[in-house]
Protein backbone atom coordinates (compact mmCIF):
# COMPACT_ATOMS: atom_id res chain seq x y z
CA UNK A 1 0.00 0.00 0.00
CA UNK A 2 1.37 3.47 -0.55
CA UNK A 3 1.20 6.07 1.44
CA UNK A 4 -1.43 8.14 1.70
CA UNK A 5 -3.65 5.20 -0.14
CA UNK A 6 -6.03 5.52 2.98
CA UNK A 7 -8.80 6.05 2.31
CA UNK A 8 -11.44 8.32 4.66
CA UNK A 9 -15.09 8.52 4.27
CA UNK A 10 -15.64 12.63 4.00
CA UNK A 11 -18.25 13.12 6.92
CA UNK A 12 -16.16 11.25 9.28
CA UNK A 13 -13.54 14.06 9.75
CA UNK A 14 -16.56 16.98 10.00
CA UNK A 15 -17.44 14.73 12.77
CA UNK A 16 -14.50 14.19 14.35
CA UNK A 17 -14.03 17.80 14.81
CA UNK A 18 -17.65 18.11 15.67
CA UNK A 19 -17.08 15.73 18.29
CA UNK A 20 -13.41 17.70 19.81
CA UNK A 21 -15.52 21.35 19.78
CA UNK A 22 -18.29 19.86 22.12
CA UNK A 23 -15.38 17.80 24.33
CA UNK A 24 -13.17 21.13 24.54
CA UNK A 25 -16.12 22.97 24.97
CA UNK A 26 -17.33 21.47 28.32
CA UNK A 27 -14.09 21.18 29.55
CA UNK A 28 -13.63 24.86 29.45
CA UNK A 29 -17.40 25.62 30.58
CA UNK A 30 -16.23 26.82 33.77
CA UNK A 31 -13.41 29.06 32.27
CA UNK A 32 -15.85 31.90 30.79
CA UNK A 33 -16.68 34.15 34.27
CA UNK A 34 -12.93 34.32 35.68
CA UNK A 35 -11.78 37.86 36.46
CA UNK A 36 -9.08 39.68 34.87
CA UNK A 37 -5.69 39.26 35.98
CA UNK A 38 -2.29 41.27 36.05
CA UNK A 39 -1.54 42.70 32.47
CA UNK A 40 -5.02 42.64 31.51
CA UNK A 41 -5.69 46.02 33.22
CA UNK A 42 -3.26 48.38 32.21
CA UNK A 43 -3.45 46.30 28.59
CA UNK A 44 -7.24 46.19 28.14
CA UNK A 45 -9.63 47.94 31.35
CA UNK A 46 -7.42 50.93 31.20
CA UNK A 47 -6.28 51.51 27.65
CA UNK A 48 -9.09 53.99 26.26
CA UNK A 49 -8.00 53.38 22.87
CA UNK A 50 -9.92 50.02 22.62
CA UNK A 51 -13.02 51.55 23.68
CA UNK A 52 -13.58 53.47 20.61
CA UNK A 53 -14.15 51.55 16.82
CA UNK A 54 -13.16 54.53 14.76
CA UNK A 55 -9.80 53.75 16.71
CA UNK A 56 -8.84 51.00 14.51
CA UNK A 57 -6.59 52.20 11.79
CA UNK A 58 -4.75 53.94 14.99
CA UNK A 59 -3.54 50.54 16.28
CA UNK A 60 -1.32 50.00 12.91
CA UNK A 61 0.82 52.98 13.69
CA UNK A 62 0.43 54.21 17.15
CA UNK A 63 2.13 51.45 19.44
CA UNK A 64 0.88 53.94 22.46
CA UNK A 65 -2.30 52.31 21.58
CA UNK A 66 -1.52 48.98 23.09
CA UNK A 67 -1.72 50.07 26.90
CA UNK A 68 -2.62 52.75 29.15
CA UNK A 69 0.95 52.49 30.28
CA UNK A 70 2.68 55.02 27.94
CA UNK A 71 5.93 53.71 28.76
CA UNK A 72 4.49 50.04 27.52
CA UNK A 73 5.07 50.21 23.76
CA UNK A 74 4.64 47.60 21.46
CA UNK A 75 3.48 47.20 17.73
CA UNK A 76 0.48 44.48 17.63
CA UNK A 77 -2.13 45.85 15.91
CA UNK A 78 -4.53 42.91 14.63
CA UNK A 79 -4.41 41.89 18.75
CA UNK A 80 -5.87 45.82 19.66
CA UNK A 81 -8.14 45.26 16.65
CA UNK A 82 -9.57 42.13 18.53
CA UNK A 83 -9.69 43.83 21.83
CA UNK A 84 -11.33 47.20 20.32
CA UNK A 85 -13.83 44.79 18.46
CA UNK A 86 -14.42 42.52 21.78
CA UNK A 87 -15.13 45.46 23.50
CA UNK A 88 -18.16 46.64 21.52
CA UNK A 89 -19.57 43.77 21.05
CA UNK A 90 -19.51 43.09 24.86
CA UNK A 91 -21.08 46.60 25.11
CA UNK A 92 -23.92 45.28 22.64
CA UNK A 93 -24.48 41.79 24.74
CA UNK A 94 -24.13 42.92 28.07
CA UNK A 95 -24.65 46.71 28.27
CA UNK A 96 -20.79 46.83 29.61
CA UNK A 97 -18.10 46.83 27.48
CA UNK A 98 -15.72 45.04 29.81
CA UNK A 99 -18.02 42.27 30.89
CA UNK A 100 -15.22 39.96 31.12
CA UNK A 101 -17.23 36.77 30.02
CA UNK A 102 -17.35 37.98 26.58
CA UNK A 103 -13.76 38.52 26.52
CA UNK A 104 -13.17 34.97 27.61
CA UNK A 105 -15.23 33.38 24.90
CA UNK A 106 -13.61 35.23 22.29
CA UNK A 107 -10.19 33.74 23.57
CA UNK A 108 -12.00 30.17 24.08
CA UNK A 109 -13.05 31.08 20.49
CA UNK A 110 -9.58 31.25 19.20
CA UNK A 111 -8.58 28.72 20.94
CA UNK A 112 -11.21 26.29 19.64
CA UNK A 113 -9.98 27.20 16.00
CA UNK A 114 -6.27 26.63 16.88
CA UNK A 115 -7.28 23.00 18.09
CA UNK A 116 -8.86 22.49 14.50
CA UNK A 117 -5.82 23.11 12.92
CA UNK A 118 -3.99 21.08 14.95
CA UNK A 119 -6.35 18.39 14.16
CA UNK A 120 -6.41 19.47 10.13
CA UNK A 121 -2.60 19.52 9.88
CA UNK A 122 -1.86 16.06 12.02
CA UNK A 123 -4.60 14.68 9.60
CA UNK A 124 -2.74 15.93 6.33
CA UNK A 125 0.48 14.77 7.58
CA UNK A 126 -0.59 11.52 8.57
CA UNK A 127 -2.67 11.01 5.51
CA UNK A 128 0.55 11.70 3.27
CA UNK A 129 3.36 10.43 5.31
CA UNK A 130 1.87 7.03 6.58
CA UNK A 131 0.02 4.15 5.43
CA UNK A 132 -2.32 4.10 9.02
CA UNK A 133 -5.94 5.62 8.57
CA UNK A 134 -5.13 9.05 10.23
CA UNK A 135 -8.52 10.26 11.90
CA UNK A 136 -8.01 8.49 14.86
CA UNK A 137 -4.56 9.67 15.76
CA UNK A 138 -5.70 13.22 14.39
CA UNK A 139 -8.56 12.84 16.91
CA UNK A 140 -6.19 12.37 19.94
CA UNK A 141 -3.60 14.93 18.62
CA UNK A 142 -6.72 17.60 18.31
CA UNK A 143 -8.39 16.77 21.83
CA UNK A 144 -4.59 16.53 23.29
CA UNK A 145 -3.66 19.71 22.60
CA UNK A 146 -7.20 21.18 23.41
CA UNK A 147 -7.65 19.71 26.49
CA UNK A 148 -3.85 19.94 28.06
CA UNK A 149 -3.52 22.01 31.54
CA UNK A 150 -0.54 23.45 30.00
CA UNK A 151 -2.70 25.50 27.57
CA UNK A 152 -4.90 26.65 30.03
CA UNK A 153 -3.46 29.52 30.62
CA UNK A 154 -3.71 30.93 27.20
CA UNK A 155 -7.36 30.72 26.99
CA UNK A 156 -7.89 31.89 30.64
CA UNK A 157 -5.52 34.50 30.77
CA UNK A 158 -6.93 37.53 29.18
CA UNK A 159 -3.79 39.40 27.86
CA UNK A 160 -2.28 36.08 26.63
CA UNK A 161 -4.66 36.30 23.77
CA UNK A 162 -1.64 37.49 21.51
CA UNK A 163 -0.58 33.78 21.82
CA UNK A 164 -3.85 32.23 21.24
CA UNK A 165 -4.43 34.36 17.92
CA UNK A 166 -1.27 34.23 16.82
CA UNK A 167 -1.25 30.73 16.86
CA UNK A 168 -4.29 30.11 14.98
CA UNK A 169 -2.86 32.21 11.84
CA UNK A 170 0.15 30.52 12.03
CA UNK A 171 -1.44 27.01 11.88
CA UNK A 172 -4.03 28.15 9.38
CA UNK A 173 -1.06 29.68 7.19
CA UNK A 174 1.08 26.34 7.52
CA UNK A 175 -2.19 24.25 6.80
CA UNK A 176 -2.91 26.37 3.53
CA UNK A 177 0.42 25.90 2.37
CA UNK A 178 1.21 22.16 3.12
CA UNK A 179 -1.90 21.44 1.39
CA UNK A 180 -1.26 23.83 -1.47
CA UNK A 181 2.05 22.58 -2.04
CA UNK A 182 0.92 18.26 -2.39
CA UNK A 183 -0.77 19.49 -5.41
CA UNK A 184 0.78 19.53 -9.12
CA UNK A 185 1.09 22.54 -10.06
CA UNK A 186 1.21 24.61 -6.93
CA UNK A 187 -1.03 27.60 -7.44
CA UNK A 188 0.04 31.58 -6.27
CA UNK A 189 -2.47 32.19 -4.86
CA UNK A 190 -3.29 30.11 -2.06
CA UNK A 191 0.20 30.67 -0.72
CA UNK A 192 -0.33 34.65 -0.99
CA UNK A 193 -3.58 33.90 1.36
CA UNK A 194 -1.51 31.69 3.21
CA UNK A 195 1.56 34.56 3.82
CA UNK A 196 -1.40 36.61 4.34
CA UNK A 197 -2.55 34.89 7.46
CA UNK A 198 1.35 34.73 8.52
CA UNK A 199 1.49 38.59 8.36
CA UNK A 200 -2.00 38.57 10.47
CA UNK A 201 0.30 36.50 13.18
CA UNK A 202 3.10 38.72 12.83
CA UNK A 203 0.76 41.89 13.58
CA UNK A 204 -0.72 39.63 16.91
CA UNK A 205 2.54 38.72 18.10
CA UNK A 206 6.23 38.22 17.26
CA UNK A 207 6.39 34.75 17.55
CA UNK A 208 5.30 33.17 14.03
CA UNK A 209 8.28 35.32 12.99
CA UNK A 210 9.52 31.11 12.30
CA UNK A 211 7.03 30.05 10.39
CA UNK A 212 9.14 30.26 7.04
CA UNK A 213 11.70 27.99 9.12
CA UNK A 214 8.76 25.73 9.81
CA UNK A 215 7.45 25.31 6.32
CA UNK A 216 11.75 24.67 5.46
CA UNK A 217 11.84 21.68 7.57
CA UNK A 218 8.49 20.40 6.17
CA UNK A 219 9.72 20.65 2.53
CA UNK A 220 13.11 18.83 3.75
CA UNK A 221 11.49 16.69 5.91
CA UNK A 222 7.95 15.60 4.83
CA UNK A 223 7.68 16.96 0.94
CA UNK A 224 10.68 15.62 -0.37
CA UNK A 225 9.05 13.84 -3.39
CA UNK A 226 9.41 16.68 -5.94
CA UNK A 227 12.92 17.05 -5.27
CA UNK A 228 14.15 13.79 -7.22
CA UNK A 229 15.72 14.27 -9.85
CA UNK A 230 16.21 18.11 -9.82
CA UNK A 231 19.09 19.97 -9.45
CA UNK A 232 20.33 21.80 -6.54
CA UNK A 233 19.65 24.93 -7.56
CA UNK A 234 16.41 24.03 -9.39
CA UNK A 235 15.21 22.89 -5.97
CA UNK A 236 16.97 26.06 -3.99
CA UNK A 237 15.05 28.13 -6.94
CA UNK A 238 11.82 26.52 -6.23
CA UNK A 239 11.88 26.56 -2.35
CA UNK A 240 12.48 30.59 -2.69
CA UNK A 241 9.60 31.08 -5.30
CA UNK A 242 7.57 29.06 -2.73
CA UNK A 243 8.68 31.42 0.72
CA UNK A 244 8.83 34.39 -1.13
CA UNK A 245 5.43 35.71 -0.67
CA UNK A 246 6.29 34.58 3.41
CA UNK A 247 9.89 36.46 2.88
CA UNK A 248 8.21 39.44 1.68
CA UNK A 249 5.69 39.23 4.10
CA UNK A 250 7.93 38.86 7.20
CA UNK A 251 10.09 41.39 5.38
CA UNK A 252 7.44 44.14 5.28
CA UNK A 253 6.28 43.64 9.18
CA UNK A 254 10.19 44.32 10.01
CA UNK A 255 10.29 47.45 8.80
CA UNK A 256 7.14 48.49 9.25
CA UNK A 257 7.64 47.64 12.89
CA UNK A 258 10.69 49.43 12.95
CA UNK A 259 9.28 52.59 11.47
CA UNK A 260 6.42 52.53 14.13
CA UNK A 261 8.47 51.75 17.06
CA UNK A 262 11.65 53.38 16.08
CA UNK A 263 13.64 50.45 16.88
CA UNK A 264 14.98 47.11 15.33
CA UNK A 265 14.54 43.67 16.01
CA UNK A 266 18.50 43.56 17.19
CA UNK A 267 18.03 46.64 19.71
CA UNK A 268 14.62 45.05 21.58
CA UNK A 269 17.09 41.87 21.34
CA UNK A 270 20.03 43.37 23.43
CA UNK A 271 18.22 45.76 25.39
CA UNK A 272 17.52 45.00 29.45
CA UNK A 273 14.51 43.71 29.86
CA UNK A 274 14.11 44.47 33.70
CA UNK A 275 15.85 44.34 36.79
CA UNK A 276 14.78 40.78 37.13
CA UNK A 277 15.75 39.69 33.75
CA UNK A 278 19.00 38.26 32.59
CA UNK A 279 22.00 40.48 32.44
CA UNK A 280 22.91 39.76 29.04
CA UNK A 281 22.28 37.67 26.60
CA UNK A 282 24.76 34.87 27.33
CA UNK A 283 22.81 34.73 30.84
CA UNK A 284 19.47 34.32 29.00
CA UNK A 285 20.41 31.83 26.72
CA UNK A 286 21.91 29.58 29.93
CA UNK A 287 18.91 30.03 31.52
CA UNK A 288 16.35 28.76 28.89
CA UNK A 289 18.21 25.95 28.75
CA UNK A 290 16.60 25.03 32.01
CA UNK A 291 13.48 26.89 31.04
CA UNK A 292 13.09 24.18 28.28
CA UNK A 293 13.73 21.21 30.28
CA UNK A 294 11.37 22.39 32.17
CA UNK A 295 8.56 23.00 29.36
CA UNK A 296 9.40 19.28 28.26
CA UNK A 297 8.96 18.18 31.82
CA UNK A 298 4.90 20.46 31.30
CA UNK A 299 3.86 18.89 28.49
CA UNK A 300 4.97 15.26 29.47
CA UNK A 301 3.51 15.78 33.20
CA UNK A 302 1.67 18.82 33.31
CA UNK A 303 1.58 19.37 37.68
CA UNK A 304 2.73 22.11 39.37
CA UNK A 305 1.82 24.25 36.59
CA UNK A 306 2.03 28.11 38.29
CA UNK A 307 2.05 31.42 36.36
CA UNK A 308 4.97 32.55 38.23
CA UNK A 309 7.37 29.53 38.27
CA UNK A 310 10.39 30.26 40.46
CA UNK A 311 13.62 29.81 37.92
CA UNK A 312 16.91 30.78 39.24
CA UNK A 313 18.26 33.29 36.69
CA UNK A 314 21.87 31.50 35.64
CA UNK A 315 25.00 33.66 34.63
CA UNK A 316 26.38 31.48 32.34
CA UNK A 317 26.97 27.69 31.06
CA UNK A 318 29.15 26.92 33.75
CA UNK A 319 26.05 26.46 36.00
CA UNK A 320 25.73 22.56 36.95
CA UNK A 321 21.85 23.13 36.08
CA UNK A 322 22.53 24.31 32.77
CA UNK A 323 25.38 21.82 31.75
CA UNK A 324 22.83 18.98 32.55
CA UNK A 325 19.61 20.71 30.80
CA UNK A 326 21.98 21.14 27.59
CA UNK A 327 22.98 17.31 27.60
CA UNK A 328 19.30 16.66 27.86
CA UNK A 329 18.56 18.90 25.10
CA UNK A 330 21.13 17.63 23.15
CA UNK A 331 20.18 14.05 22.69
CA UNK A 332 17.14 14.48 22.32
CA UNK A 333 17.46 17.01 19.22
CA UNK A 334 20.31 14.30 18.14
CA UNK A 335 17.82 11.82 17.97
CA UNK A 336 15.27 13.17 16.60
CA UNK A 337 17.91 14.10 13.44
CA UNK A 338 19.26 10.61 13.72
CA UNK A 339 15.81 8.79 12.75
CA UNK A 340 15.14 11.39 10.45
CA UNK A 341 14.87 8.88 7.61
CA UNK A 342 12.62 5.87 9.45
CA UNK A 343 10.47 8.81 11.20
CA UNK A 344 10.83 12.41 9.77
CA UNK A 345 7.47 12.90 11.50
CA UNK A 346 8.86 12.40 14.97
CA UNK A 347 12.04 14.77 13.74
CA UNK A 348 9.52 17.69 12.46
CA UNK A 349 7.28 17.94 15.24
CA UNK A 350 10.85 17.65 17.47
CA UNK A 351 12.34 20.65 15.32
CA UNK A 352 9.31 22.02 15.56
CA UNK A 353 8.56 22.53 19.04
CA UNK A 354 12.10 23.68 19.92
CA UNK A 355 12.00 26.20 16.63
CA UNK A 356 8.49 27.94 18.13
CA UNK A 357 9.71 28.66 21.67
CA UNK A 358 13.29 30.32 20.24
CA UNK A 359 11.31 33.62 19.70
CA UNK A 360 10.11 33.73 23.48
CA UNK A 361 13.40 32.35 24.57
CA UNK A 362 15.94 35.02 23.02
CA UNK A 363 14.35 38.36 24.76
CA UNK A 364 15.35 38.93 28.15
CA UNK A 365 11.79 39.20 30.05
CA UNK A 366 10.94 39.68 33.98
CA UNK A 367 9.50 36.73 33.98
CA UNK A 368 11.86 33.48 32.61
CA UNK A 369 8.98 31.60 31.30
CA UNK A 370 5.25 31.17 30.95
CA UNK A 371 3.08 28.61 29.91
CA UNK A 372 1.67 30.09 27.11
CA UNK A 373 4.98 30.75 25.76
CA UNK A 374 4.70 26.70 24.83
CA UNK A 375 0.94 26.95 23.05
CA UNK A 376 3.01 27.48 18.98
CA UNK A 377 4.93 24.69 19.92
CA UNK A 378 2.83 22.22 21.30
CA UNK A 379 1.44 20.98 17.73
CA UNK A 380 5.52 19.32 17.53
CA UNK A 381 5.18 18.01 20.94
CA UNK A 382 1.20 16.81 20.07
CA UNK A 383 2.72 15.60 16.92
CA UNK A 384 5.69 13.60 17.92
CA UNK A 385 2.92 12.34 21.03
CA UNK A 386 0.72 10.93 18.17
CA UNK A 387 2.59 8.62 16.38
CA UNK A 388 2.97 5.12 18.15
CA UNK A 389 -0.79 5.50 18.89
CA UNK A 390 -1.23 7.17 15.55
CA UNK A 391 0.83 3.59 14.50
CA UNK A 392 -1.04 0.90 16.30
CA UNK A 393 -4.65 2.72 15.84
CA UNK A 394 -4.11 1.76 12.03
CA UNK A 395 -3.37 -1.83 12.33
CA UNK A 396 -5.52 -5.00 12.18
CA UNK A 397 -7.41 -5.31 15.25
CA UNK A 398 -7.75 -9.13 13.86
CA UNK A 399 -3.91 -9.21 14.49
CA UNK A 400 -4.02 -8.55 18.41
CA UNK A 401 -7.30 -6.98 19.22
CA UNK A 402 -6.69 -7.10 22.83
CA UNK A 403 -3.29 -4.49 22.87
CA UNK A 404 -5.49 -2.22 20.57
CA UNK A 405 -7.94 -2.36 23.24
CA UNK A 406 -5.21 -1.31 25.91
CA UNK A 407 -3.77 1.55 23.85
CA UNK A 408 -7.77 2.65 22.79
CA UNK A 409 -8.16 2.89 26.91
CA UNK A 410 -4.18 4.74 27.91
CA UNK A 411 -5.10 6.83 25.16
CA UNK A 412 -8.14 7.46 26.52
CA UNK A 413 -7.62 7.91 30.07
CA UNK A 414 -4.49 10.20 29.24
CA UNK A 415 -7.21 12.46 27.48
CA UNK A 416 -9.11 12.05 30.85
CA UNK A 417 -6.49 13.13 32.86
CA UNK A 418 -5.65 16.34 30.82
CA UNK A 419 -8.98 17.22 30.64
CA UNK A 420 -9.73 16.79 34.41
CA UNK A 421 -6.69 18.86 35.29
CA UNK A 422 -7.46 21.45 32.48
CA UNK A 423 -10.93 22.39 34.33
CA UNK A 424 -9.40 22.64 37.50
CA UNK A 425 -6.49 24.93 36.09
CA UNK A 426 -9.26 27.06 34.94
CA UNK A 427 -10.87 27.79 38.48
CA UNK A 428 -7.26 29.02 39.58
CA UNK A 429 -8.06 31.83 37.34
CA UNK A 430 -11.33 32.34 39.16
CA UNK A 431 -10.57 35.79 41.02
CA UNK A 432 -6.90 37.24 41.90
CA UNK A 433 -7.06 35.85 45.08
CA UNK A 434 -7.14 32.20 43.95
CA UNK A 435 -4.76 32.62 41.15
CA UNK A 436 -1.98 34.49 43.40
CA UNK A 437 -2.73 31.88 46.09
CA UNK A 438 -2.31 29.29 43.62
CA UNK A 439 1.43 30.90 42.84
CA UNK A 440 2.44 30.84 46.32
CA UNK A 441 1.44 26.92 46.88
CA UNK A 442 4.57 26.19 44.70
CA UNK A 443 6.30 29.25 45.17
CA UNK A 444 5.98 31.29 48.70
CA UNK A 445 9.04 34.07 47.52
CA UNK A 446 7.17 34.64 44.78
CA UNK A 447 7.67 38.71 45.11
CA UNK A 448 4.47 39.34 41.88
CA UNK A 449 2.16 37.48 43.51
CA UNK A 450 3.17 38.93 47.58
CA UNK A 451 2.79 42.48 46.47
CA UNK A 452 -0.66 41.04 44.40
CA UNK A 453 -2.35 39.55 47.27
CA UNK A 454 -1.95 42.41 49.53
CA UNK A 455 -3.08 44.85 46.69
CA UNK A 456 -6.48 42.31 46.47
CA UNK A 457 -6.86 42.54 50.07
CA UNK A 458 -5.96 46.15 50.07
CA UNK A 459 -8.89 47.11 48.14
CA UNK A 460 -11.10 44.60 49.53
CA UNK A 461 -10.07 46.60 52.68
CA UNK A 462 -9.13 43.71 54.45
CA UNK A 463 -5.93 45.33 55.78
CA UNK A 464 -4.31 43.07 58.31
CA UNK A 465 -4.13 40.74 55.41
CA UNK A 466 -2.96 43.46 53.03
CA UNK A 467 -0.25 44.30 55.49
CA UNK A 468 1.00 40.59 55.94
CA UNK A 469 1.33 39.72 52.14
CA UNK A 470 3.30 43.64 51.98
CA UNK A 471 5.48 42.98 54.57
CA UNK A 472 6.70 39.40 52.71
CA UNK A 473 7.13 41.82 49.83
CA UNK A 474 8.82 44.34 51.26
CA UNK A 475 11.26 41.60 52.68
CA UNK A 476 11.93 39.56 49.02
CA UNK A 477 12.17 43.35 46.70
CA UNK A 478 13.06 45.93 49.23
CA UNK A 479 14.08 47.97 46.46
CA UNK A 480 10.84 48.15 44.78
CA UNK A 481 9.47 51.63 45.87
CA UNK A 482 5.86 50.33 44.75
CA UNK A 483 6.27 48.66 48.04
CA UNK A 484 7.07 51.13 50.38
CA UNK A 485 4.36 53.25 49.02
CA UNK A 486 2.12 50.52 49.99
CA UNK A 487 3.05 49.96 53.43
CA UNK A 488 2.58 53.71 54.06
CA UNK A 489 -0.72 53.51 52.75
CA UNK A 490 -2.11 50.74 55.22
CA UNK A 491 -0.38 52.86 57.91
CA UNK A 492 -2.44 55.97 57.20
CA UNK A 493 -5.39 53.94 56.65
CA UNK A 494 -4.87 52.56 59.87
CA UNK A 495 -4.49 55.37 61.52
Amino acid sequence: MKRGSVKTSSHYPFMAILAIVIIVSAVYSNSFTGSWHYDDFHHIKQNLSIRKISNLPLFFYDPSTFSGDPSARMYRPVLMASYAVNYQLARIISGNGYAVSEYHILNFLFHLLATMGVFLIIFFLLHRNTTINPLPAAIFSGLLFGLHPVNAETVVYISARSSGLATMFAFFAFYIYARETARTPVRFTPLVMSAFLYLCGLMTKEIVIVLPVLILYYELLLNRAWMKGQPLLEVIKTLLGRLSPFLLAGGSYLWTRHIVLGENLYATLTSRGGSAAASDLTSQLATQAKAWVIYIREILWPTSLSIDRSLTVSRDFSDPKVILSLIILSVIIAVAIGIRGKHPLVTFGTLWFFTALLPTSLFRLNVAMNDHRLYLGSLGAVLVATQVPGFLFGKNRSENGAIIKVFYAICLAILILMGTNTFHRNMVFATDETLWKDVLKNNPDSLRANQALGYFYWQDWRLRESYLFFKKALALGPEKPETHINMAEIGRAHV
